[in-house]
């Protein structure tokens, strides 16, 4: 009994985090990620809306910190990222005066707030919150918004964010991680772009950026916790 006993403790400290996790994720890190970006963004003329959703790429870097207690690790990481632009939004001329919007998106500056947790040896599973900067501009039929009477150039609106995944070690200095972040900005509305060439009836411009992210990312430690 007192030998088997003995073989349970050691296969509960080869599957556990204890003793173990600081040795894969405290420190300094730094890495870069890549993935898919679903647009959930709503453009409403008054009413007139086209809600589809649009897919893109995503990709970017971020620099952070782990600090390790237990089997609890608590991050706090900054990033920027870019994504490519999503396929036009479509209206119909004869009531906007333009048949396709394009909304090109520049790059994305935040920080995030995390906590994981070491489930089992090398895996974390992690959620977080955080905020960003955005980068936002409007092309009417192809042409800048700014080039029309009025119009306004690039727009930058915060964004809330909040992001949760798991991330596994393979080595002390080299770990893989898949998260997904969801950012929920403020609305963007008439003024934000100036004035948009668009019937008297339909002077109301609003744009609800929302964004969904699916990111894998290369993690690699700068620093060891001191022994």
């Amino acid at each position: 009994m007192i030998q088997q006993f003995r073989q349970l403790t050691l296969v509960l400290l080869l599957f556990s985090g204890a003793g173990q996790a600081q040795d894969y994720y405290s420190g300094f890190f730094g890495g870069a990620e890549f993935g898919a970006i679903s647009y959930n963004t709503q453009i409403t003329f008054d009413g007139v809306d086209d809600p589809a959703g649009r897919g893109g790429v995503g990709y970017g870097a971020f620099f952070g910190y782990n600090r390790v207690s237990d089997n609890f690790v608590t991050t706090g990481e900054f990033l920027i990222n870019w994504a490519s632009t999503p396929s036009p939004y479509t209206f119909d001329p004869a009531v906007t005066t333009f048949a396709e919007l394009d909304l090109h998106r520049g790059a994305s500056i935040g920080a995030d707030i995390r906590l994981g947790y070491i489930i089992i040896h090398r895996a974390q599973m992690f959620a977080g919150i955080g905020y960003s900067i955005n980068t936002q501009s409007v092309l009417l039929d192809g042409t800048p918004l700014d080039e029309f009477p009025e119009g306004a150039s690039d727009k930058r609106f915060g964004s809330f964010q909040w992001s949760g995944g798991l991330a596994f070690a393979f080595s002390s200095a080299l770990r893989f991680r898949f998260t997904f972040r969801s950012l929920s900005g403020y609305d963007l509305l008439t003024g934000d772009f100036g004035s948009v060439p668009v019937t008297a009836g339909l002077a109301r411009f609003d744009v609800e950026p929302v964004q969904q992210q699916f990111l894998f990312a290369l993690v690699y430690r700068f620093s060891e916790p001191r022994k």
